[in-house]
C-alpha cells in the first residue's frame, strides 16, 4: 500500500482516483472548521461569563459605594443637628450662669441691707435701755426736782416721741426687709418658668437633612471677634470679616432660598456674653436660615 500522498495534478489523476482524495481533503477541511469553530465558541463563552461576572462585580462595588455615601451623608446631618444643639446648650448655660451671678449680687446686697437693719435694730435697743435707765434715774430724783418737773416731763415725751418715731422706723425696715423677701421669691419663680422655656429650647424644630450646611464659628479672642466660615461642601474654615461673611451668605441664600442651613457654633470659651451671642445668632437665623425665614 502506497502511503504517500496523492499528486493531485492533472496530468497524474485520472477520473477514478480523483474525487475520492477531493472528498478527503473537503472533509479534513469541515473537521478543522468545525474544530475551530467549536474552540471558538467556549472561547467566547468564557469570555462572556469573564465579562457577565466583571459587570456584576461593577454593579456590587457601585451598589457599596452608593451605600456608604448615604450613610456618610446621615453622619454629617447629624453632627450638624448636634453642634447646633450644642451651641444652643452653651447658650442656655451662659445665660443661667449670667441670671445666677446677678441674683448673687442682689442677695448679697440684701444681706448687706439686713445686717445694716440689723445693726440699726442693736442700736436702737441700746438706746432704748439708756433712756429707760434715765428715767430710771429721773424718777428717783423727782422729789429733789419738783422746780424743773415740766422741764423734764417735756424731755421724757421728746424722747417717747424720738422712741416712737424710731419703733416706726424698726416697722418701716422691717416691711422693707419683708418686700425685698417677696421680691426674691418672685425673682426665684421667674427664674423657674425661664429654665423651663429653656429646656423647651433643646429639642429645636429645625433640621438639617436634606438641607446645605453652612458653619458660621462666632467667638473673642483677646477681646477681638473671630469669624470663621465653612461653605457648602468645604472640609476647613476660613477667617472672614463680618462683612464678607453677610455676603457669602446672601448669595448662597439667594442660590438656595429654601434649603439654606446656618449651623451656627458658640466654642464653650467664646468670651462672648450670653446677649452678644444670642444676637449675633438670631440676626443670621433671620436672614439666611431657611427655618426662620
Amino acid at each position: 500500500m502506497n502511503e504517500e500522498f496523492v499528486d493531485l495534478r492533472r496530468g497524474h489523476l485520472n477520473s477514478e482516483s480523483f474525487w475520492p482524495s477531493f472528498t478527503d481533503i473537503m472533509m479534513v477541511v469541515v473537521i478543522i472548521f468545525l474544530l475551530t469553530s467549536i474552540l471558538l465558541m467556549v472561547k467566547n463563552r468564557e469570555l462572556f461569563d469573564q465579562l457577565r461576572n466583571s459587570m456584576a462585580a461593577e454593579q456590587h462595588a457601585e451598589e457599596i459605594i452608593q451605600n456608604t455615601s448615604l450613610e456618610n451623608a446621615t453622619l454629617e446631618e447629624q453632627l450638624a443637628q448636634a453642634q447646633n444643639e450644642i451651641s444652643m446648650l452653651r447658650m442656655q448655660m451662659l445665660q443661667a450662669s449670667e441670671q445666677t451671678n446677678q441674683l448673687n449680687m442682689e442677695l448679697e446686697d440684701k444681706d448687706h441691707q439686713i445686717v445694716i437693719v440689723l445693726t440699726d435694730n442693736e442700736q436702737l435697743k441700746s438706746t432704748v435701755d439708756k433712756n429707760e435707765n434715765q428715767i430710771i434715774r429721773l424718777s428717783s430724783h423727782i422729789s429733789a426736782m419738783q422746780n424743773n418737773l415740766s422741764q423734764l416731763n417735756i424731755d421724757i415725751e421728746q424722747k417717747h416721741n424720738e422712741l416712737e418715731q424710731e419703733r416706726q422706723k424698726i416697722i418701716i425696715v422691717t416691711q422693707q426687709r419683708d418686700t425685698q423677701s417677696r421680691k426674691m421669691a418672685s425673682l426665684e419663680d421667674d427664674f423657674g418658668s425661664l429654665k423651663v422655656k429653656y429646656d423647651k429650647l433643646i429639642k429645636p424644630a429645625r433640621t438639617a437633612k436634606g438641607k446645605h450646611v453652612v458653619s458660621v464659628n462666632f467667638e473673642r479672642i483677646k477681646g477681638k471677634e473671630r469669624i470663621r466660615f465653612k461653605g457648602i461642601g468645604e472640609k476647613n474654615y476660613t477667617i472672614v470679616s463680618e462683612k464678607q461673611m453677610h455676603s457669602k451668605l446672601a448669595k448662597l441664600k439667594k442660590k438656595h432660598p429654601k434649603k439654606l442651613y446656618i449651623k451656627i457654633i458658640i466654642p464653650k470659651e467664646s468670651g462672648l456674653t450670653y446677649n452678644e451671642a444670642w444676637t449675633f445668632m438670631k440676626n443670621l437665623l433671620n436672614k439666611y436660615d431657611y427655618y426662620y425665614n
